[in-house]
């Protein structure tokens, strides 16, 4: 059930008795630029750290515990044009507690809390901007995170897709508190908020219960998220780095949107293309030349992008790029057979099946729903990736044009 609360702020109840926990997903979107990214990200850390209420570390681990182990976490997410936080809490199902303890009510005041009177002081920010500065340089440090990073800021120079999601260093630098409060300010007032709950209770009790705890003022919602990456072909880029192995990011405009009637053919020749262990890149690349222990191709829906990623020895970065640019080439030439895209067709099938048994995949997938004002059960989805033909996939696959590859280079040293 989906109710609008207010303007621009929707709760989407899921009922289900499946699991023995309720979680509540809530989610703040706004127009994604590196400053704010950075901003609101070490936000989304100081808003589950401490509130005025409970203002130390102990008092937030004891209300969590006297609501039997709740969990509450943050994290910041992407979706194209928008930037997301998102604050999740989980609770066991009261009628597993065998105590007269009213914990819904207890749980969803705590998140008021938490949400609408955050402890936004001089040391919750600068113990959580030491932290973010941490999480930023480790990201940095890991060989394959670092090599996506710099293809997406190769192939798309101001364009969203450019944006480091948790922010960069250098902004963290200019980050004042002030600025941290006139970010939550805007958050509270001016974001888009997508609210989105599921286990089993009553629904209209719930609503009620939200409406009263969670009551955000009416706010704009004209915020376009998807868009398509520029087709231009950026061409390869090497730096070198004292690693271990030499890391490709490769990447291609997919020229299709997330909304697009083709898009269940975009999934299927992806997955065929380098998702699965059945894919012309895990065949090849992998198996046939044994250039890499492992290689893969990953949709990014929002921007119109694909990336593929993989490790190999120095000495054979050309001998791979080549490669994978001729995989593409028979996709698009369809030497292929229907036998491979039925298997295909069935494995994404069965992992859209097993997304009903996770809790985390059914508010995910209600969340993309919600963010593209679409209806979209996952049987329909299931029927449409069924319905996708060989010519489907063969246009598709023409769609792509290649946009660039970045190297990162592992140069020669002495790994003890």
């Amino acid at each position: 059930m989906i109710k609008e609360l207010s303007k621009g702020v929707r709760l989407n109840c899921i009922k289900s008795n499946k699991f023995k926990d309720i979680c509540i997903s809530i989610n703040f979107i706004s127009k994604n630029d590196q400053m704010s990214a950075t901003l609101r990200s070490l936000l989304s850390m100081m808003l589950v750290d401490r509130s005025n209420l409970y203002d130390t570390k102990q008092k937030m681990n004891q209300i969590c515990d006297h609501l039997y182990g709740c969990t509450l976490g943050s994290r910041v997410v992407a979706y194209g044009k928008g930037h997301c936080v998102e604050l999740r809490s989980k609770i066991i199902n009261p009628v597993y507690i065998h105590e007269n303890h009213n914990i819904v009510n207890d749980w969803l005041n705590f998140i008021h809390e938490i949400v609408f009177n955050p402890s936004l002081q001089q040391d919750v920010f600068e113990e959580n901007k030491t932290i973010l500065e941490s999480r930023i340089r480790r990201k940095e440090d890991d060989a394959q995170s670092y090599t996506i990073s710099k293809v997406f800021e190769h192939v798309s120079e101001d364009e969203p897709l450019s944006i480091h999601v948790k922010g960069t260093v250098d902004c963290l630098n200019e980050c004042s508190l002030n600025d941290i409060k006139n970010t939550y300010e805007q958050l509270i007032k001016n974001d888009r908020i997508e609210i989105v709950i599921c286990g089993d209770f009553d629904e209209n009790q719930m609503i009620k219960m939200i409406s009263s705890k969670l009551n955000f003022n009416e706010r704009n919602t004209d915020l376009e998220l998807n868009y398509l990456i520029k087709s231009n072909d950026k061409g390869i880029k090497v730096e070198d780095k004292v690693q271990p192995q030499t890391n490709i990011a490769m990447m291609f405009a997919t020229n299709t949107e997330i909304q697009d009637k083709k898009y269940p053919a975009l999934k299927v020749a992806n997955a065929m293309f380098g998702q699965l262990p059945c894919s012309f890149l895990f065949r090849v690349v992998r198996e046939e030349h044994s250039l890499c222990y492992s290689i893969s191709s990953h949709l990014i829906s929002y921007d119109g992008g694909c990336l593929v990623t993989t490790g190999i020895e120095k000495e054979n970065v050309s001998k791979t790029i080549d490669l994978i640019l001729e995989q593409l080439q028979k996709c698009q030439n369809g030497e292929f057979d229907e036998e491979l895209l039925d298997t295909t067709k069935m494995m994404l099938v069965n992992a859209l099946k097993n997304s009903l048994d996770e809790m985390s995949s059914i508010l995910g997938y209600a969340l993309t729903n919600s963010l593209l004002n679409r209806n979209y059960p996952i049987e329909k989805n299931i029927e449409d990736v069924m319905k996708v033909s060989k010519e489907d996939c063969i246009e598709i696959f023409n769609r792509m044009k290649y946009l660039g590859t970045y190297v990162c280079q592992s140069e020669e040293c002495d790994y003890e």
